[in-house]
């Protein structure tokens, strides 16, 4: 079944209310996530994880009629690796260590298709308010309409730079690129934030994305070294 996830379809959609909550913790923590053969990126001697949590919407396949969309709110814990190896001396992807919704059809068709590594969870929204749940894992947050008072220029640059995903499909190393036009994030305020799902997550800084973004998920394509 692994092969399905490297058939050459092409994701179309918009992305709504993108939220992206950044945390670090100890390098050590994340290790048993990450495949051989990709690094954590270096953020202070910590590992820095970028959540997404953004509400997809009129997804598809590209060949696939609008009116057969579907819509789902994803949540996801992404890795910021250093694939400067395999970028032309420039780090700009993650790995998906764990992804969320509270679609059970979304866990289902994503686990056949993608390697998002989807999850069922319980997601509330409740205006600023945010929770995600899992029996007793747990992440919380609050957010302000309103720039922090102390902003870390370096976390916006790396942030705002991600636009690629790895992962292996049948042992092969692979990365699909994110196409968009725009990625104007800004900083919000965050309040709160606590989670049990990491022992040493310590947070960050937060991003938000007012516009709607359209944006095209490429199919995976096999990883090799640049050569200089």
């Amino acid at each position: 079944m692994e092969m399905l996830k490297k058939l050459p379809i092409e994701y179309v959609g918009e992305l709504h209310q993108v939220r992206l909550i950044n945390f670090s913790v100890e390098k050590e923590e994340v290790l048993p996530y990450l495949p051989k053969g990709l690094k954590t990126r270096d953020f202070h001697g910590r590992a820095l994880i970028s959540m997404v949590n953004v509400k997809l919407r009129n997804m598809r396949p590209d060949f696939v009629p609008k009116p057969l969309h579907f819509n789902y709110q994803h949540i996801g814990f992404r890795l910021l690796v250093d694939d400067a190896p395999y970028s032309n001396g420039a780090a700009k992807g993650i790995y998906f260590m764990r992804s969320f919704t509270d679609k059970a059809l979304m866990v289902q068709g994503g686990s056949l298709l993608t390697n998002y590594r989807l999850e069922k969870a319980n997601i509330r929204n409740k205006e600023t308010d945010f929770e995600l749940r899992q029996g007793e894992s747990y992440l919380t947050y609050t957010l302000r309409d309103e720039p922090p008072a102390q902003v870390n220029q370096e976390l916006q640059e790396m942030v705002g730079a991600l636009d690629r995903a790895y992962s292996y499909i049948n042992g092969e190393l692979v990365r699909v690129q994110i196409m968009r036009e725009r990625w104007p994030i800004e900083w919000v305020s965050c309040e709160g934030f606590k989670t049990n799902y990491f022992k040493t997550a310590r947070f960050e800084g937060a991003f938000q994305v007012r516009e709607v973004i359209h944006y095209h998920w490429l199919p995976p394509k096999p990883v090799v070294p640049c050569v200089s």
